[in-house]
């Protein structure tokens, strides 16, 4: 209830604010500029003024030097620089990054690209409007914004590079797009309240540790185009309960969902062949494994690490099967049973 009332609360003051760009009444606490020269901010906000200012909203033209000097006014609040346009359609690196107040930004609709680190370390930051054609977002570049819980990734993104929101611990959905090929590095890693995220099926690859520590991830389905899970993509994602893996996958890689202790039920497509070591290490609640390959994928000696042997039972496909897992290295620590 208190982030639904914070959310009205900021976007009452977006729309004030955009409504302060059409010429409309602007409310008495922002400030409302107008910058026709590029690197000229400092001479219509004198350096005396910028400890004064709270709320702030630009449109005209602006460099990186303007940037900077926005980023130097230490009580900012809120920030509409939607109207304004950039050098490269490009939001620099480190532009806001630290900043100890700044709690909402409307970014420039024409922005093509936010640039790393932009707004890491940000840790007052709640939401941030992302303009509609946004191609890429760089690394870092919310990475530690701890109360940032509102921002919707635009359908045109391309570009999602590593730590890009690693550590939000208040972000708790998020719709990756359509158009993004791969989850890069890292990119959601102890997102702490994130409760469920569809990956959609244009993605190819999920980086290495891109979940980890997503102990509030409940559920995750990942789509047959994926050919590549990261090492520890997903490891101490402590709640995770469902599994879905892709029919297409033939390996499971090192740390990938080791220490889901949550986990049941795993099922296990007949396409994998390998799985390796430490995968799923400290799976404590598994009880069931059901193996649709009739031959059993390779596995190592710390493949299943602290998973019960004696309680969790491996489903297989056939009389054959059982046979095979019952001789296999490893698998035959376990109890067979046929499906």
């Amino acid at each position: 209830m208190k982030k639904a009332l914070l959310h009205i609360g900021i976007f009452i003051l977006f729309s004030a604010q955009m409504a302060c760009s059409h010429g409309e009444d602007e409310p008495e606490d922002i400030t409302t500029i107008s910058v026709n020269k590029p690197g000229s901010l400092s001479e219509i906000i004198a350096p005396s003024q910028r400890g004064s200012i709270t709320k702030l909203a630009v449109k005209g033209s602006l460099n990186y030097s303007d940037i900077s000097y926005i980023r130097q006014m230490p009580e900012l609040l809120y920030l509409d620089v939607g109207n304004v346009v950039l050098p490269n359609n490009y939001f620099p690196d480190n532009a806001i990054s630290s900043h100890e107040k700044l709690e909402a930004v409307i970014l420039p609709v024409s922005l093509n690209s936010i640039g790393a680190s932009a707004f890491r370390w940000c840790e007052r930051l709640q939401a941030v409007r992302l303009p509609k054609k946004l191609k890429s977002i760089g690394a870092y570049a919310f990475a530690g914004c701890i109360n940032l819980y509102d921002i919707e990734l635009p359908n045109s993104l391309l570009y999602l590079e590593k730590y890009a929101f690693s550590g939000c611990k208040s972000l708790y959905t998020l719709k990756i797009p359509s158009k993004l090929q791969r989850i890069s590095d890292y990119t959601f890693s102890k997102c702490i309240s994130l409760t469920e995220i569809k990956i959609p099926g244009n993605i190819r690859e999920i980086g290495y540790k891109s979940f980890s520590g997503c102990s509030g991830l409940r559920e995750i389905s990942i789509p047959s185009t994926v050919k590549t899970v990261g090492i520890g993509a997903f490891e101490n994602c402590t709640e995770l309960k469902d599994i879905s893996l892709p029919t297409t996958l033939t390996e499971i890689n090192y740390y990938t969902f080791s220490g889901c202790t949550s986990l049941t039920t795993l099922t296990l497509h007949s396409k994998l062949t390998a799985i390796n070591n430490y995968a799923f290490a400290g799976c404590k609640s598994l009880t069931e494994i059901h193996c649709k390959n009739s031959n059993p994928p390779l596995i190592g000696e710390n493949t299943f690490r602290d998973v019960n042997r004696i309680g969790c039972k491996i489903f297989v496909p056939s009389k054959r099967a059982k046979k095979s897992y019952s001789t296999a290295l490893y698998w035959n620590e376990f109890t067979i049973y046929i499906e």
